[in-house]
């Protein structure tokens, strides 16, 4: 049985992390609002990232392309 590296756990931690926080958004109403600005998500990108937490116009951290 091969090891799993700690990038993986680590990975699979944040996810997750990123899919409780969606169940609490979704239990409190809040799982559409960008918790940035609150406007309403558009449903297309949140199918495509189900714990998406923000509009087109406030990218992610990690969406973010650095130049």
């Amino acid at each position: 049985m091969s090891e799993i590296s700690n990038e993986t756990v680590a990975s699979i931690e944040r996810t997750l992390s990123d899919v409780d926080h969606a169940l609490e958004r979704l239990r409190e109403g809040a799982y559409r609002s960008c918790e940035t600005c609150g406007t309403e998500i558009d449903a297309a990108l949140l199918t495509s990232d189900p714990v998406r937490t923000s509009c087109a116009a406030h990218p992610r951290l990690n969406e973010v392309e650095i130049s």
